[in-house]
């Protein structure tokens, strides 16, 4: 089965199939790390992709039912494994539609999860299903067979650990997670941080950590100060280089090599998106209900939104960005737009997805296969589960429209 998202090098689209453009983006150093300083524009072409549907389930006219689809993974035979976080379990489909499977199901036991937030395929060709609390990953085969439990190895005493995402690099597993110890009474201290771990669940490299304490007696919750890493900040390259988002608010991806030296930093000329006053409200909506059982906790959410959202590496094996602009104001039926820069940091080209769909709303995750599968309300889906976690936004849910799966090819291929 497929290790590594980059494995697949027969699928490549035709879009990745272009002249290589002129490297750019400007080298220099900054206290002994090298800084590639890219401007606002690609150095190269502005590709537009069509993606016309293979499939679809889900919705009110389908028998298909799903909770919040959160990830895709595609194994080398096609077969299409899907997460749904709020069922705490895997669809598995066809390359054609067809249902073949449910892998996992909420619970404690062997290959069970509750609320994973994360898939992939683990070093070993197993399944792994992240969960956040109390965090750790459970193995399946891809028949659904138990294949055991990854947990982190901590040298520490009490506490505990939130596990928001992994990645696989070689035999490693890259986590990203976060450990929260007591600190007196009434805080906590809380240590965020990127790292690899063995199969045994053993620490071998720090890449990235960021310190910080909760007071509940007095608490504050800034968003504009928040530069915690949680989910889908962080790819591996084939060459084992770990990248990583580290601030909120800058449009910055620091390079590590394998053994944690922070090798180089990629910058993009970028201007904040600034939030409409619907999303401002909407957004102090959900991290209140976030919040509710802090005692008046004072919020204070950002006036813009995150620059970067996501990284991924791309069957081209460039990195493939998606910031605060890519879902937004784009041109007439685009979805979606992708910064992607060479391994090196040079910004390179935009890919954009034409397809019908609402960019603020649906997600697009491309397969290693070069296919692509929407999830629509997405974004909707996500915030109604922050809600209602914290005992609100049923109601929000329950107008929502019912989430479609759609298997998607670039037209043409």
């Amino acid at each position: 089965m497929k290790k590594s998202g980059l494995g697949a090098a027969l699928a490549v689209l035709a879009l990745v199939v272009l002249a290589l453009p002129v490297l750019a983006g400007e080298e220099m150093d900054k206290d002994g790390v090298l800084h590639i300083m890219n401007g606002a524009e690609p150095s190269g072409e502005k590709v537009t992709v069509e993606l016309e549907e293979v499939w679809r389930h889900g919705g009110e006219d389908d028998e298909e039912f799903f909770g919040m689809i959160s990830q895709c993974v595609v194994g080398d035979d096609g077969t299409i494994y899907l997460l749904d976080t709020r069922m705490s379990e895997v669809p598995v489909y066809s390359p054609d539609g067809e249902r073949l499977d449910t892998l996992s199901r909420e619970g404690e036991g062997p290959g069970e999860t509750r609320t994973p937030s994360g898939l992939l395929f683990m070093p070993d060709g197993n399944l792994g299903l992240v969960q956040v609390f109390p965090g750790k990953v459970t193995m399946i085969g891809i028949d659904g067979t138990p294949a055991g439990v990854l947990e982190i190895v901590d040298a520490t005493t009490g506490g505990f650990l939130q596990m928001f995402d992994c990645v696989v690099g070689g035999d490693q597993v890259i986590v990203t997670a976060e450990k929260i110890n007591p600190d007196g009474p009434t805080a906590q201290s809380r240590d965020n941080y990127v790292a690899a771990f063995d199969e045994e669940g053993n620490e071998t490299v720090r890449f990235f950590e960021n310190h910080y304490s909760w007071d509940f007696t007095n608490f504050t919750f800034d968003e504009a100060g928040q530069n915690r890493i949680d989910f889908r900040k962080v790819a591996c390259g084939m060459d084992g280089r770990v990248y990583v988002a580290p601030d909120r608010d800058a449009y910055q991806i620091n390079v590590y090599t394998a053994d944690g030296t922070l090798e180089r930093v990629i910058e993009r000329e970028y201007s904040h998106r600034v939030r409409s006053d619907e999303d401002y409200n909407r957004v102090k909506t959900t991290l209140e209900a976030a919040l509710a059982q802090i005692p008046n906790a004072k919020i204070i959410p950002a006036k813009t939104e995150p620059d970067i959202n996501s990284l991924t590496f791309g069957t081209d094996g460039n990195l493939w960005v998606t910031n605060s602009y890519s879902g937004v104001e784009q041109p007439e039926g685009i979805l979606t737009t992708w910064d992607v820069f060479t391994p090196d940091g040079h910004f390179v080209k935009t890919v954009s997805a034409k397809v019908d769909g609402d960019g603020e709303n649906d997600l697009i995750i491309w397969t290693p296969r070069g296919d692509a599968v929407m999830v629509t309300g997405f974004t909707e889906a996500v915030e109604a589960m922050q809600s209602r976690g914290a005992g609100g936004g049923e109601e929000d849910e329950e107008e929502a429209e019912p989430m479609e799966i759609i298997y998607l090819k670039v037209a043409g291929i």
